[in-house]
């Protein structure tokens, strides 16, 4: 099929190469320039594991290219299908700022001879009945067919997706669907489109939801004789329940899920719908990742003014570079605030980059020098390099009281626990406790 993907963010360009690579024919359209200029020396402008040798690979079939205008291509060699994958920001009262999808959409509206029109970028319930009331002329080969890519594994799940939602009233459109994803291997759920819209909505709701549910459970989780990490363990070996994102720790912080868990709120409350649930796990996110502050305070035994602080990581997850809701974004300026004195690692961000985002904060080029002096060191990423480091090694570097707030619960907590360092976590964690086992396997004996 002859496909154009309009917007080359992390969607679309995952988009635009697995499609090439199952033999469709794709253009890529992006109109911003730097972008534009990377995708054309084949380079990926954004973070994913296994996309810059995806993208050389699907480059190399000839079957993808990128260029700034849809529709002179289209007159040249017309696009059976038209997916939009651009940006709906948050505007500043929470609301999606629809303004890019209405500019694409209007575009692929004028396009002759008519292709089919496949809106992929998140939007609130009932945005494509209003899209089409205004353009009548896409209705009858329109479907809005939400992504479910999940960061660090989006080529695997856009490939072997666990389903896919078809929002359309159009025959002819289903068909080019069904063709468009043909050898991919998943139940299909065809709906109108606003129930697809509120599918996209609802699941990243509920995910935000589990998170909360265990940030919640990790503040009941205090007392000397309760292990956040066996409870964890126990609640989610429930098969109706699982292990996926039932871990606590600063929030949920990656680019989907505080968007639109703050967006579905804003359209349920212009609708008058009252949204308790829901309304709660924004709450406890958003207070969530002072708690790290709280913890690291309580820790030092003093307030935070003079004291030498260590940020660890300052991306919401390693595999994405998306720092837009990372809670390092909230923690980092609290602790000035509060007149601490801030270096800051993290080692897949630039010196410049991270001076950028935290100008009055000091970078660091390693784990050690980022430890060495502080009275307290806060890991806000999961960075291999902090998991796997001695600590006993780095806790003589470490100024005294010699601090370490794990914000992730991710470091080994039996090795942690030494004469040497304050260990503390989210939720209390015993010294036998073993990491949570993934879905599918039995939990081991503790060491």
């Amino acid at each position: 099929m002859r496909i154009a993907v309009v917007g080359q963010g992390y969607v679309g360009l995952t988009g635009a190469v697995a499609l090439a690579l199952q033999g469709h024919y794709v253009t890529g359209i992006e109109q911003e320039s730097g972008r534009l200029a990377r995708l054309l020396a084949g380079e990926a402008p954004v973070y994913e594991p296994g996309l810059p040798e995806q993208l050389a690979a699907a480059l190399a079939t000839g079957r993808l290219r990128f260029a700034a205008e849809l529709e002179p291509l289209h007159r040249q060699w017309p696009f059976e299908v038209v997916l939009i994958a651009v940006g709906t920001p948050p505007s500043a009262d929470g609301t999606a700022d629809l303004l890019q999808v209405q500019v694409a959409l209007e575009e692929v509206a004028g396009l002759l001879p008519q292709p089919c029109t496949v809106l992929k970028s998140t939007v609130p319930p009932g945005t494509s009945q209003t899209l089409l009331t205004a353009r009548p002329g896409l209705r009858g080969r329109y479907a809005y067919n939400p992504e479910f890519l999940n960061q660090g594994s989006a080529l695997d799940d856009w490939q072997t997706p666990a389903r896919v939602v078809a929002g359309t009233t159009s025959p002819a459109c289903l068909a080019v669907l069904r063709e468009m994803y043909a050898g991919v291997a998943c139940p299909w759920i065809v709906t109108t489109p606003t129930s697809a819209e509120m599918i996209k909505y609802a699941s990243n709701a509920f995910l935000a939801t589990k998170i909360s549910f265990a940030n919640e459970l990790a503040r009941l989780c205090t007392l000397p004789d309760l292990d956040i990490d066996t409870v964890i363990q126990g609640v989610g070996s429930d098969p109706r329940i699982g292990h996926a994102l039932l871990q606590p720790g600063l929030g949920f912080g990656d680019s989907c899920l505080p968007k639109d868990t703050a967006a579905l709120a804003h359209w349920a409350a212009a609708h008058g719908i009252h949204t308790p649930l829901l309304n709660a796990t924004i709450d406890i996110n958003a207070a969530q990742p002072q708690t790290a502050v709280t913890v690291l305070a309580q820790g030092l035994g003093r307030d935070l003014a003079g004291c030498e602080i260590a940020v660890l990581g300052v991306r919401y997850e390693p595999w994405s570079d998306d720092l837009r809701a990372a809670p390092s974004r909230t923690i980092v300026p609290s602790l000035l605030r509060e007149g601490a004195r801030v270096r800051v690692w993290d080692p897949g961000t630039s010196p410049d980059e991270l001076m950028r985002l935290f100008p009055a904060a000091v970078p660091q080029g390693n784990l050690p020098d980022a430890v060495r002096g502080a009275h307290g060191a806060l890991v806000l990423t999961e960075w291999p390099q902090v998991i796997e480091a001695d600590w006993v090694g780095l806790a003589e570097l470490l100024a005294p009281p010699r601090v370490v707030v794990d914000g992730k619960n991710c470091l080994p907590a039996h090795r942690m626990r030494s004469p040497f360092l304050a260990y503390r976590s989210i939720g209390n964690r015993l010294p036998s406790a073993d990491p949570v086992p993934t879905e599918g396997t039995n939990p081991l004996p503790g060491p």
